[in-house]
């Protein structure tokens, strides 16, 4: 069936739909093109949601059931019928009977729209919540600690500079002193003749405490996914260290990294994207396809080997998402948009900030 809904999404993207609002500065001028974008979302999140055991494609059928009575009568006749149903009549064969001029969208549109506001928003604005409380000293403290006292002050509660600082130390102990990614060595502390690490989350923190965006990762990756990002969001699970550009790139969705299972070993593999040959972006030494050597630490095997598995895989398939489908493009534009507020960007809430994004999603036509 996922093939099926991909055929109807690709065709439905030619269809003409209602001119809206000009946006994007004119480079997108027809809520048409901006619709198509939300089409090629649909698809993409349905393929990757498929490799990861989600249930975005269920959701999309019902969806689809609810914008026309007659439609919903033919979405369950194609699920029943759906191996001897030619992929080039699945538009046919789901508008038979009725007029398509007469269906209402907006199911579907609004579907995209919540991927947008609650999955989107949360992976390209990646700074979290970060609580006080640690001092110049207490962080000093954390380099002379042995692990299992990095291990208790990692599962404190809270965003803290010191469980951050811990969260490092353990990284070191489990990849080593250099970047996994573009082969600099790292200083031990602040002030060193090497490069200081960036301590980066595969999945972003700014997801704690958003029960929408944990909705879409279920939807998404499955129950599993979930899990994990709630129990591992801030643990060494999620966590490895690197150089400032490296970084930079990864909270750009430039890159991300699939684990691969291999011969019952878990092979952590560097995918660019959109895919390039190249070495590269910035100062990353590798190219798409290579291995990256997680776990050559002092502690490697004790904490993992590398970040978890699952968490990986889902980082790649929300990058794949936004940036295959055109969506990271609108997204980074809204969030500009959003400076139209009196309070700076830097002070608005993330709920403040996803309320103005479907208020402009609305006004913009995205939605129907």
């Amino acid at each position: 069936m996922d093939k099926h809904a991909i055929a109807l999404l690709a065709e439905a993207e030619s269809w003409t739909w209602p001119a809206t609002p000009h946006i994007l500065d004119g480079k997108l001028k027809q809520g048409g093109n901006y619709k198509a974008i939300m089409l090629k979302l649909l698809s993409s999140l349905i393929m990757e949601s498929q490799l990861l055991g989600g249930t975005v494609l269920n959701q999309f059928w019902k969806q689809l059931g609810e914008c026309h009575p007659k439609v919903k009568e033919n979405v369950d006749n194609l699920i029943r019928n759906a191996p001897s149903v030619p992929l080039d009549e699945v538009p046919a064969t789901l508008f038979e009977g009725v007029d398509r001029n007469d269906v209402d969208f907006e199911p579907i549109f609004k579907m995209a729209a919540e991927y947008i506001t609650h999955l989107g928003i949360a992976f390209m604005k990646p700074e979290g919540p970060k609580s006080g409380g640690s001092t110049p000293r207490s962080v000093g403290e954390i380099v002379k600690m042995e692990t299992d006292q990095l291990l208790s002050v990692a599962q404190e509660p809270g965003f803290g500079v010191r469980k951050q600082a811990a969260l490092k130390r353990l990284s070191f102990k489990r990849d080593g002193y250099s970047c996994v990614m573009s082969g600099v060595k790292f200083n031990e502390v602040p002030g060193g003749d090497n490069y200081d690490p960036i301590l980066t989350h595969i999945i972003p923190d700014s997801v704690h405490g958003k029960p929408e965006t944990l909705k879409c990762i279920t939807m998404l990756a499955g129950n599993e996914a979930r899990d994990l990002v709630v129990q591992h969001l801030n643990a060494i699970g999620n966590v490895m260290n690197l150089e400032i550009n490296a970084h930079s790139a990864y909270d750009n969705l430039q890159w991300g990294i699939e684990a691969r299972n291999a011969d019952g070993k878990v092979e952590f593999v560097y995918i660019r994207v959109p895919i390039n040959l190249k070495i590269g972006p910035a100062s990353i030494t590798l190219r798409d396809g290579d291995l990256i050597k997680f776990g050559l630490g002092t502690e490697g095997s004790r904490h993992g080997g590398g970040p978890l598995p699952l968490l990986c895989n889902l980082q790649l398939a929300v990058a794949r998402v936004l940036k295959m489908s055109g969506a990271a493009k609108v997204i980074s534009q809204l969030m500009e948009d959003a400076d139209d507020s009196d309070c700076p960007q830097n002070f608005l809430s993330s709920n403040d900030l996803c309320d103005i994004l479907d208020a402009k999603l609305l006004l913009k036509g995205i939605s129907l």
